[in-house]
């Protein structure tokens, strides 16, 4: 079950909130496309699968390279 930092419910930057989220609440992490494995990145620096436009992990990414 998902717990708020510090046991209490809270205001939080939007940043702190994506750390947390990120470490703490599957739903919110993201997912390679092909393998479903945690990327470890977030929206802004995802790495794309060019044709099907979804998330990739850097392993997967870099077989997509020539």
């Amino acid at each position: 079950m998902n717990t708020w930092p510090g046991g209490h419910r809270h205001a939080m930057h939007q940043f702190e909130h994506e750390e947390w989220n990120a470490k703490h609440h599957p739903g919110t992490r993201q997912l390679c496309s092909r393998c479903g494995q945690p990327t470890g990145r977030y929206e802004d620096d995802t790495l794309w699968d060019e044709k099907t436009e979804e998330p990739l992990c850097e392993e997967c990414w870099k077989e997509d390279q020539p």
